[in-house]
């Protein structure tokens, strides 16, 4: 009965923590919405208006640059966290309170992430009304496989809040964000299929192609654009999504117990 009153009243505060992150970050969500407006629809108008004009006919290029967009903005997202964590070890420390709280310190880390995945969701979703109205009818719904597509965008996310409490650990202070943007996204990011397909890599470059099956982003873009574009082009849906948990699994791992460390000292 005791084991039963003390897992309810874990799960209780971990209910609240998320809870009041959420609510906090409300209150940020237009202007974070916004800058993922301009983001999008500056690569959209490229892409649909723009990029015709030097030849490129391909109907579907557009949807191909929506869906990156979609997936790439949590991996920019995840800055506010880190800012926020740094800033308060910095600062008010008030992270020593709520490691206090009746929830196991690895618990407390998870919720971190999945407030972090709220984040990056919330902010990036409607991306894809915006995109409707740039695209128009180059963008049809009706081919998009929605439970799938819907997984994709959950899981892509959950392993953002996770990568974050990898990076943040091992990010000394808020100066070094700039290095976070410059080592660690900035490659992730443009080596990972954001421009072009793995199937179309392996195709000219397969050496640099099976090295890029070891950057996450890889199986982000292959999975959530496999559900609105033709599969074959493609890696397997869930063979992406099972290397999204291995990899949310390891940052997750590897990120909590650096931060354990970390804050013994605090």
């Amino acid at each position: 009965m005791q084991t039963l009153m003390l897992n309810k009243k874990i799960l209780q505060t971990f209910y609240a923590l998320l809870s009041k992150d959420i609510e906090i970050y409300n209150k940020k969500l237009l202007p974070r919405t916004i800058d993922a407006f301009v983001w999008a629809g500056s690569n959209l108008i490229i892409a649909h208006n723009i990029m015709p004009l030097f030849g490129i006919q391909d109907p579907q290029y557009g949807t191909f640059i929506l869906i990156g967009n979609l997936a790439i903005w949590g991996l920019f997202e995840m800055l506010t966290t880190i800012a926020i964590f740094l800033g308060d070890i910095e600062g008010d420390r008030t992270i020593s309170y709520y490691i206090s709280l009746p929830i196991p310190t690895s618990l407390f880390f998870v919720e971190q992430a999945l407030a972090s995945a709220y984040r990056s969701m919330a902010s990036s979703i409607l991306i894809f009304p915006l995109g409707k109205l740039i695209l128009g009818d180059a963008l049809l719904f009706s081919s998009i496989n929605w439970p799938c597509f819907l997984i994709a965008f959950a899981m892509i996310n959950v392993f953002y809040g996770f990568l974050t409490l990898l990076v943040a650990s091992y990010v000394s202070d808020l100066p070094s964000l700039t290095m976070v943007r410059s080592r660690i996204m900035f490659p992730l990011w443009f080596l990972g299929g954001f421009q072009f397909p793995w199937k179309m890599l392996h195709g000219v470059a397969p050496t640099f192609a099976y090295m890029n099956l070891c950057n996450p982003i890889t199986y982000i873009m292959e999975g959530i654009r496999s559900t609105a574009l033709p599969t074959q082009n493609y890696l397997p849906f869930w063979n992406c999504m099972a290397m999204l948990v291995f990899f949310s699994m390891l940052c997750g791992y590897i990120g909590i117990r650096n931060l354990k460390k970390r804050l013994d000292c605090l």
